[in-house]
């Protein structure tokens, strides 16, 4: 994954890259705004040394299954899959604890003591 294989993909209306290994022009394809998720930066050049497989067949990365349907989330702190028959849960189930993060910030920044905090919204 460099640089021209970023462009291609996102000419195609590919939303992203997550690579179980090495990708090269990693700062600048993050700069073109083309998501890119890996293991760590290399300089060299990955012609011949792949091969497509499959498209559409499940996969790991990282030791982790991705089936199609699942939802692949990824940001600078990691990447999260969702299998498709779990998502609604995992959703709900943030939200919630999203809803809670924010009552607890907005209770933080009016003075509430950390403490306090913490007993009555049960993490911090």
């Amino acid at each position: 994954m460099g640089e021209l294989s970023a462009e291609t993909l996102k000419a195609r209306d590919v939303k992203g890259d997550i690579v179980d290994g090495a990708s090269r022009d990693v700062a600048f394809i993050r700069k073109m705004g083309f998501p890119v998720f890996c293991r760590f930066a290399t300089p060299k050049d990955i012609v011949g040394r792949w091969v497509a497989q499959g498209l559409g067949a499940p996969i790991a990365i990282g030791g982790v299954a991705v089936r199609s349907g699942d939802y692949v989330l990824a940001d600078q702190d990691g990447v999260v899959v969702l299998p498709e028959p779990l998502a609604a849960e995992a959703i709900a189930r943030t939200e919630e604890v999203s809803g809670t993060e924010t009552a607890m910030r907005q209770a933080l920044l009016s003075d509430m003591d950390p403490v306090e905090a913490l007993n009555r919204f049960g993490k911090f």
